[in-house]
């Protein structure tokens, strides 16, 4: 049984790869547009959307759609979401993940708990409490 729940995790971890991949080419993106979210990893999502441009310029912000309790960002160069599978057993079937690139101020508010399974940010902030950073235009 677990086997079996393992192959059909990563089955839906290749057909929503597959898909982005595909609605990314479908709209005309270019491949420096497309982002890989790496669900248990998401600092490795920063990582890869830190390289969009001149790193000194942006502030980034990846987190599960689950885990926001309030944000707002300004100055914002792109965004996006997708959903991807969950990463480990028991959790919800799939998840939704955001991701922001910008410029202007901004703040994210955390609900639940941290890690990089629920939020990774670059940037230039303050982390006000554990819940809570500020990002300062750059």
């Amino acid at each position: 049984m677990m086997k079996s729940i393992s192959n059909r995790r990563a089955v839906l971890r290749a057909t929503a790869v597959a898909l982005v991949a595909t609605a990314t080419v479908a709209v005309g993106a270019t491949p420096a547009n497309a982002v890989t979210i790496h669900e248990c990893h998401l600092n490795h999502t920063v990582d890869e959307l830190t390289r969009f441009g001149d790193v000194t310029k942006n502030n980034v912000i990846v987190y599960a759609g689950s885990a926001e309790d309030s944000s707002h960002f300004e100055g914002v160069v792109r965004r996006g979401h997708e959903i991807y599978p969950a990463c480990h057993e028991g959790e919800d079937s799939s998840k939704t993940f955001y991701w922001v690139v910008f410029r202007g101020k901004g703040t994210f508010v955390r609900k639940g708990d941290g890690g990089y399974r629920n939020w990774a940010f670059f940037g230039v902030f303050d982390r006000v409490s554990d819940k809570k950073v500020v990002f300062h235009a750059r």
